[in-house]
């Protein structure tokens, strides 16, 4: 006879919950996409054939760049002679993406509160829309040395350029999610007795909440290369720091080996980004396409 008690039972899990288990791994496996995992095997076969017919001081193979990434992930004992101390691609990596965060996440705040502030008043608007577009047009190439010239060569420069590009890109998301809010939502809510704070509340972030996070995508997926421009040009730490001081003795290898793993840490964010935007707005039309 087999005894056992009810959290013996949980363990093991409840059988009427198989079946539905079974729908949940189906429905994945139907999301999966198997011509991007095909697209990173040719590109990587392509790269591999390539490096075949080129020097390898030019175009260095994956498997090469691949062995470099596990060499230098934790500590690359060469990066000390260019003065950056006992680090590796891991360190650096936390450095920039702890800039990418913190700007993105302060951008993202200043950028939704005009845009939204600007859509929805009559004096703010005009004001502040020449100010945003002038500062959305300069390229960012342009405005990297004189962030380095005032702020100096620290995280500050790096982080407060990040910002204001990021800020620049919601407070157009923001102004244009609430520009294209149908005004009938709002007419019915201030009909019902809704209070001007509870409209904003109950009716315009609900019904921008989707279009300002795809704008928080786009600002993240675009942040990691500002800042790997920025550190390139004058910073003190950072991927981009290692690319530059590594482009000094022409290590095409190492530099391969920073880049991609700069380009990994981007891609795993832009999905992680688009998982947290599903579970936030599961009313968006992206997160509904992704539930069909």
């Amino acid at each position: 006879m087999i005894r056992g008690t009810a959290s013996d039972v949980t363990r093991v899990g409840n059988p009427k919950s198989f079946p539905r288990l079974r729908a949940l791994s189906a429905a994945r496996w139907r999301r999966f996409d198997p011509l991007a995992l095909l697209g990173v095997v040719v590109m990587v076969a392509a790269w591999h054939i390539a490096s075949r017919f080129v020097a390898g001081s030019v175009l260095p193979s994956p498997f090469n760049v691949a062995k470099r990434i596990v060499a230098d992930f934790w500590l690359a004992r060469e990066l000390a002679y260019y003065g950056l101390g006992n680090t590796g691609l891991f360190g650096s990596l936390v450095f920039t993406g702890v800039n990418v965060l913190v700007a993105v996440f302060a951008g993202s705040l200043i950028g939704i509160a005009i845009g939204l502030l600007a859509a929805r008043s009559k004096w703010l608007g005009p004001l502040v829309q020449p100010v945003m577009m002038t500062v959305g047009t300069v390229p960012t190439l342009v405005v990297a040395p004189f962030f380095l010239i005032w702020f100096g060569v620290g995280r500050g420069s790096s982080i407060l350029l990040v910002l204001m590009y990021s800020a620049v890109i919601l407070y157009v998301f923001a102004q244009r999610a609430a520009d294209n809010l149908d005004p009938v939502f709002e007419d019915y809510a201030r009909t019902l007795g809704a209070s001007p704070r509870r409209v904003i509340r109950d009716v315009l972030i609900p019904g921008t909440v989707p279009q300002i996070l795809g704008g928080i995508r786009i600002a993240l997926a675009g942040a990691w290369g500002i800042e790997a421009i920025v550190e390139l040009l004058g910073a003190q730490q950072g991927i981009g720091k290692i690319v530059s001081v590594l482009a000094q003795s022409i290590d095409i290898e190492g530099i391969f080996a920073a880049l991609i793993v700069l380009g990994i840490a981007a891609v795993a964010f832009d999905v992680l980004t688009a998982t947290v935007i599903r579970r936030l707005a599961p009313w968006s039309p992206a997160a509904i396409r992704h539930k069909e």
